[in-house]
């Protein structure tokens, strides 16, 4: 009984990881399409690139070129592949187990404000968390930012009350790598780093010369995270301050065109949610199942009774100040931005969740009346909206869907199927989308294999290939698209398939039907070879020349 009741909290603990693992996981092959574009593909074959050829490219076409995302989040999904295997859907084992983490790491934050209690109702509230469940199934930032603002957050708590001995350095300096680290991870989360700032500088009691020490070593921290950063995108991009994104999508964030005043006040297109009011409602429950409007009262529960007590508790003073900070910029930041999405504000969520989880203990372990029947009152409303708060948190995640129309898994499908009847020397020819079926048949098949585009796209001619730098040149496969823009036949690789035929290599073709791409480009392909439907898949065709004898 003293272990059961020693570890009891711990026992529930685990008992909410256990069942956030469950209403997390999803089966990894059910994201081998890579969906959403351009995240998961960009993340997961960066990353894999990086695991196996040992450079921070995107391969297009045979051709190596700088990936438009940071490589914090790529190098985070390495060891998943090292674990789970290489195959590019097993990132998604990444955003799991940082949504896992985010909930331990509330658990110890809520204990360090207040008590065990406080960590597990922090807990509870983060893994029924809507928004951050959906994102633990997808290739995207999303959870490990929401993981890294939480963990900055403990480790501020941790660094509060602080000499300088070696190892407070040590923590300090830790704080600060992280930090920077996390703007690699995604570059939003620069906005992590005035909060850290901040509150170190309002939360110290210390004397001033202290105060500036520690500012000082996070500080460096910082910037030594970010030297690494600024130097890839001065060799990568031309300048330290120019990014992927601007490269990728120059018609967008050349300028900061996609930031603007107007889109404070006025809807831009379907990704805004509406006007500044309408984007505040996100925060409030109305509009984004991030929580419940009835978890509001706790949240302002929470800042108050910190405020009231801001003398004597300098822990819950700091994390007040950085929770507030990061959900105040992000706030103003996105409220600039075109793309006005729920998910920019995700990081601040699980922060206001651990501070409505101090307002309900607070309200039970201490209260603000001292008359014991207005207590008891108090601590009876308190509970109500505890409990409203958890049933329309459990609602929304079982009405949530099953799947998202971001999981269709049909190329996917189709390539391992095709796979079974194709040898490993083959010419493949098909208008899947070209960076993952390129990933699916040609990948440790000991380059042997070559896939070739049905036809060239707008995306891949104009933008890739014009605007974005060439990483390194893959010889082995230079052959590209079969057909231009337009129909017209590229002779470089129609070539290159009449010597493959010639030399007796075998030429596929992956014929799709309802690909309105591939049933327009079919009577130019038999105009110059014959075509032979393939047993065991009615949408696999060999290629044969017309005029060889």
């Amino acid at each position: 009984m003293v272990l059961l009741k020693k570890y009891i909290h711990l026992l529930l603990l685990l008992c909410i990881l256990i069942f956030s693992f469950k209403i997390r996981y999803i089966e990894p092959t059910s994201l081998a399409d890579l969906k959403p574009y351009s995240d998961a593909f960009q993340y997961s074959l960066s990353a894999n690139n990086l695991y196996h050829h040992h450079i921070y490219g995107l391969k297009i076409f045979g051709q190596f070129y700088s990936p438009k995302y940071p490589y914090g989040y790529p190098l985070l999904i390495i060891p998943f592949y090292a674990i789970f295997g290489s195959q590019p859907y097993n990132a998604v084992y990444c955003s799991l187990f940082f949504s896992l983490l985010s909930i331990v790491f509330a658990y110890l934050i809520g204990k360090e404000l207040g008590n065990r209690f406080t960590g597990l109702i922090a807990a509870l509230f983060v893994s029924l968390c809507p928004t951050h469940i959906s994102f633990s199934k997808f290739v995207m930032t999303e959870t490990s930012s929401t993981f890294l603002a939480i963990f900055i957050c403990w480790l501020l708590l941790k660094a509060t009350h602080l000499n300088l001995r070696k190892q407070n350095f040590l923590l300090l300096l830790f704080l600060g790598l992280i930090t920077g680290f996390s703007v690699s991870v995604h570059l939003t989360n620069f906005l992590f780093i005035p909060p850290v700032l901040i509150s170190l500088l309002l939360g110290g009691k210390s004397n001033p010369s202290l105060i500036v020490k520690k500012e000082t070593i996070v500080f460096l921290g910082i910037i030594l995270a970010l030297i690494p950063l600024l130097l890839y995108q001065y060799y990568t991009f031309g300048s330290p301050l120019r990014t992927g994104y601007e490269v990728w999508n120059p018609e967008l964030y050349g300028k900061f065109k996609s930031f603007s005043f107007k889109f404070v006040t006025h809807p831009h297109h379907d990704y805004k949610r509406g006007n500044f009011i309408a984007f505040l409602f996100t925060y409030t429950g109305l509009e984004n199942p991030f929580y419940p409007a009835c978890m509001v009262p706790l949240i302002i529960g929470g800042f108050l009774f910190i405020l009231s007590q801001r003398r004597a508790h300098n822990k819950q003073m700091i994390f007040l100040t950085f929770s507030s900070l990061v959900v105040f910029l992000q706030f103003v930041f996105f409220s600039f931005y075109a793309w006005q999405g729920g998910r920019h504000l995700l990081q601040g969520i699980p922060l206001l969740m651990i501070l409505a989880a101090y307002g309900i203990t607070f309200s039970f372990d201490r209260g603000i009346f001292k008359s014991l029947t207005k207590q008891a009152l108090f601590s009876i409303i308190a509970l109500i909206l505890f409990l409203m708060t958890i049933i329309q948190m459990a609602l929304w995640c079982n009405s949530m869907p099953k799947s998202s129309r971001w999981i269709v898994n049909r190329q996917y499908e189709i390539i391992q199927n095709i796979n079974r009847h194709i040898p490993h020397n083959a010419v493949i020819i098909s208008q899947f989308t070209h960076v993952i079926a390129e990933h699916y048949f040609t990948e440790h098949r000991g380059d042997k294999r070559v896939y070739i585009s049905l036809s060239s796209t707008k995306f891949l001619t104009e933008k890739v290939i014009d605007h974005i730098k060439l990483i390194r040149y893959d010889r082995a496969k230079r052959y590209s698209f079969l057909f231009r823009p337009g129909g017209a036949l590229n002779p470089r690789t129609y070539n290159f398939i009449r010597r493959s035929l010639k030399k007796g290599v075998p030429v596929y073709l992956v014929h799709l039907p309802g690909n309105p791409l591939s049933k327009n480009l079919l009577p130019f392909i038999k105009r110059y070879f014959s075509l032979i439907e393939q047993e065991g898949d009615s949408r696999l065709f060999r290629l044969y020349l017309k005029d060889w004898k």
